[in-house]
């Protein structure tokens, strides 16, 4: 995408207004349902817009950050705006065919990121249209199809730049450090209330054994295999007592990752030696 991280903290570009026109030019284009004054909600045009949008978020910023403001913007008009439980369904099913739709790009256009803005947009549409039309996506609240919660994909697959890819779009091994509060404020989202950062125990972390600031979590720990337990045990034990016996999961930290707290993701990469390093999270510096 030919939009970075400084598109969205301006005013005057309004990206829930892009989406919209999106939406109406590809209407015009592919002819599938809009509703009575141009009117988006719980038909075709809504089917689109939500998966075309998610798509776009996710090849822009990572599959992760895509859900997690796709899952919060959901939340807050259930809670607020009085949104049916059956449009929320609609809506998260769509979102997450957006996703899937962003991972298709990233497999068959590897060098995606080097067409102009416009063939990028036209190839997540045609996609979009693709789904649409072969019944993936849900189109109205009388489908009786349920989102099923999936696992958010990680590490983050973000682009150009954002989170350190290269221009093949490998990841190069160092954190992203994306403002997901000034993010969700331009995209109109209303993000929950999290702890004050510095009270979260997590900033400045270093193990009391090693000084490493890399923070494992259940997740990881059950993945590995003997021998690899066999080598971090000691660390692994050291962290537990300094947490006074728990252990965070993923979405502790990933929680805490998107909010700008105590820790950020390291993308998995390989070192100059030929050795796999894997995605893990580590503490930010308290100062």
């Amino acid at each position: 995408m030919k939009h970075d991280l400084n598109y969205y903290k301006h005013p005057q570009q309004n990206f829930t207004k892009e989406m919209v026109n999106d939406t109406l030019k590809y209407q015009k284009k592919y002819g599938f349902e809009i509703g009575e004054n141009n009117l988006a909600v719980d038909n075709e045009s809504d089917a689109f817009r939500h998966t075309y949008m998610q798509a776009y978020l996710s090849l822009n910023f990572g599959n992760s950050i895509a859900k997690f403001l796709g899952n919060q913007h959901e939340k807050s008009g259930l809670q607020t705006n009085g949104q049916y439980s059956q449009s929320s369904n609609m809506d998260l099913w769509n979102n997450q065919q957006g996703r899937e739709i962003a991972n298709e790009i990233r497999r068959e256009y590897l060098n995606f990121n080097k067409l102009s803005e416009q063939q990028q947009k036209d190839i997540i549409a045609g996609k979009v249209v693709q789904r649409m039309r072969e019944g993936k996506l849900i189109t109205g609240l009388e489908d009786p199809r349920e989102f099923q919660e999936q696992k958010l994909q990680l590490p983050f697959t973000p682009t150009r730049g954002v989170g350190g890819v290269d221009n093949n779009g490998k990841p190069l091994g160092f954190a992203a450090d994306i403002d997901i509060n000034q993010l969700a404020n331009m995209l109109g989202i209303q993000l929950p209330e999290v702890q004050s950062k510095q009270d979260s125990g997590l900033f400045g972390y270093t193990n009391p054994l090693t000084g490493s600031n890399h923070i494992y979590t259940r997740e990881e720990v059950g993945s590995m295999t003997s021998d690899e337990f066999a080598k971090h045990e000691k660390e692994i034990d050291a962290q537990t007592k300094y947490f006074n016996g728990s252990m965070p999961t993923n979405g502790d930290l990933q929680r805490e990752a998107l909010t700008n707290g105590g820790v950020v993701y390291v993308n998995s990469y390989t070192r100059s030696d030929g050795t796999e390093v894997r995605g893990y999270y580590r503490s930010r510096p308290r100062f």
